[in-house]
């Protein structure tokens, strides 16, 4: 299905030579702005970021989790901040009344493979109905004008090669099937609703992402890290298994660019947008934990060699993402190579786990003054 996709060559391409900088600084400073699930790992990049540049965020999410980086970074201090589920339509109006928001990005989810196995049922209601909540809320919010719903890479129907916009979606598991029919619900919204008038909605399937924060179970760094630190080997369950792998910062670049397009520009970016790594960047979790762990053992301290135990529950096997469009249409490319994005990851995880003195904030808030200063450098080299 390519959900009315227009051809890369009829955009209206934004100057692809801006740095992120000027974008948050023309888009987002002093803009109202609502993200839901801000909690969670991805939500809490993204919420600092455009905080920090000003913006007037309000985050809906689920209680925040004890120990988990939006406690870390203090968020509610940055932010307008409210607790509630996106399955609550009458919550979701409420806060949409309340925050008058101009940009939505839509983040809450439930957001783990073997999670959705365990309740297939939560993970179908909240990524399914929710995003239709979201969706409806929107409708009835004239102040919005643009919204990113944030799917993944795994609605996409298995195939061989890199997967485009345009790819048939699919789901062999619970977790990818939601992402899939979220995506249907988001492409029925936009043209029944959004085509003629309305903000303009667009949604986004990024690749496996990796970062400083992720405390969550079942997650590869995470997993690693506890693991590490613990003297005892990380188990893999599918060592051979291909992902796409990026760090953060990437994928809240791609989100903030786009939102700066749908808000600029509008309905000819009102589609599905990939945001992946390089294709030499896509490679197995055994050589991904291997990187993890020969960098752990440079920076921080001994770190034991993993073990595999094979595990019933099927995922698929490659999964590799074809960004051309965002490249050409956004401006967008990925600033981290995978040998940074390890090496940023683990200077996050090796400061929070070995000094007496670390401030999550000030880490954070660090490696996105430096990321904003390489995709300047970047922006720069590009516009000469």
């Amino acid at each position: 299905m390519d959900f009315g996709s227009r051809p890369l060559e009829d955009l209206v391409t934004p100057n692809t030579h801006i740095s992120l900088t000027s974008i948050l600084q023309r888009t987002y400073r002093g803009e109202k702005v609502l993200v839901t699930g801000h909690n969670g790992f991805v939500g809490s990049w993204l919420t600092l970021v455009l905080a920090s540049a000003g913006a007037e965020v309000t985050g809906l999410s689920l209680a925040c989790e004890p120990g988990g980086l939006a406690e870390a970074l203090h968020l509610a201090d940055l932010v307008n901040t409210v607790e509630g589920d996106i399955r609550d339509l009458a919550t979701l109006q409420r806060v949409f009344a309340n925050a008058q928001p101009t940009t939505v990005f839509h983040l809450a989810a439930q957001a783990k493979v073997l999670d959705s196995f365990a309740d297939p049922l939560l993970t179908f209601d909240t990524n399914v109905m929710g995003t239709a909540n979201v969706l409806e809320s929107l409708r009835q919010q004239p102040s919005v004008r643009s919204c990113i719903v944030v799917t993944s890479d795994k609605c996409y129907a298995t195939g061989a090669t890199s997967h485009v916009e345009t790819d048939p979606l699919g789901g062999d598991d619970p977790y990818s099937a939601s992402k899939a029919a979220a995506e249907l619900v988001a492409h029925a919204y936009r043209t029944s609703f959004f085509t003629a008038a309305g903000p303009a909605v667009a949604t986004t399937r990024a690749g496996n992402i990796l970062g400083g924060g992720d405390w969550a179970e079942h997650r590869i760094v995470p997993d690693c890290v506890r693991a590490f630190r613990n003297g005892k080997p990380v188990v893999l369950r599918r060592p051979e298994a291909r992902r796409p792998w990026q760090h953060v910062l990437d994928a809240v670049a791609g989100y903030v660019r786009l939102g700066d397009a749908l808000s600029r520009d509008g309905s000819p970016f009102a589609q599905a947008w990939n945001f992946g790594p390089a294709s030499s960047d896509a490679v197995t979790v055994r050589e991904l934990v291997t990187q993890l762990t020969q960098r752990w053992r440079q920076r921080v301290g001994d770190a034991l060699d993993p073990e595999v135990e094979g595990h019933p529950l099927a995922e698929r096997s490659t999964l590799v993402l074809d960004s051309g469009k965002a490249h050409a249409g956004l401006g967008w490319r990925p600033i981290l190579d995978l040998a940074s994005t390890i090496d940023w990851t683990i200077t996050w995880y090796g400061e929070a786990t070995t000094s007496s003195h670390f401030n999550a904030r000030t880490a954070t808030l660090s490696q996105i003054e430096a990321f904003l200063k390489k995709d300047g450098e970047v922006a720069h080299r590009r516009h000469n």
